[in-house]
């Protein structure tokens, strides 16, 4: 998709200059929320707003559409996305590529005594727990299972499921969902 290839570059570029997206929107002439939204690819771009970007950051249109051809796709750190639970207890960071739509990978951070509540996924999607630090106990619509340090799991994701952290220390481990189309 050519929003996505645009947005994940404009995002770099900006990363590697160390602009904010309010200075690289103000440069632009364009409102923040237009820039942020193309850099999530979640709008189709239209061309004066990706020339007015490219203007701002003195490339041409091509910059921003050419694709390397490379071998290893690498996510900076910096471009990371990061999500954090609403009390706080559970935190997370994507590790896999944010353009891929049926592959996330996330490393998580789960406190002392504390619960995250997963959102069920499409029908079809699996999610494979990974324990890499400390215990969590999972509960796959009722069905408990204690995970220790270096336990995977995997159960259909479409589900209501939670983890739970028993222990008196930080749990962390890496979560992956893949999803499938549903095929119905």
């Amino acid at each position: 998709m050519i929003s996505n290839l645009v947005g994940n570059k404009i995002r770099e570029i900006r990363a590697t200059r160390k602009m904010t997206q309010q200075q690289l929107a103000d440069r632009a002439d364009i409102p923040r929320a237009t820039l942020a939204s193309m850099e999530r690819d979640d709008s189709n771009p239209s061309l004066a707003a990706v020339y007015k970007i490219a203007v701002a950051l003195d490339i041409t249109i091509d910059a921003l559409l050419a694709v390397k051809d490379q071998r290893v796709a690498v996510t900076r750190a910096i471009n990371m996305g990061r999500s954090v639970s609403g009390d706080g207890l559970y935190r997370a960071t994507a590790i896999s590529p944010a353009s891929n739509t049926h592959f996330h990978q996330q490393l998580f951070y789960l406190d002392a005594g504390s619960t995250y509540q997963g959102k069920p996924h499409p029908p079809g999607s699996e999610e494979y727990l990974h324990i890499l630090e400390g215990d969590v106990t999972l509960d796959a619509a009722g069905e408990v299972v204690k995970l220790n340090k270096g336990d995977s799991a995997c159960f259909r994701s479409n589900i209501e499921h939670s983890y739970y952290n028993p222990g008196s220390c930080q749990a962390i481990g890496i979560v992956t969902i893949l999803v499938f189309p549903d095929p119905s």
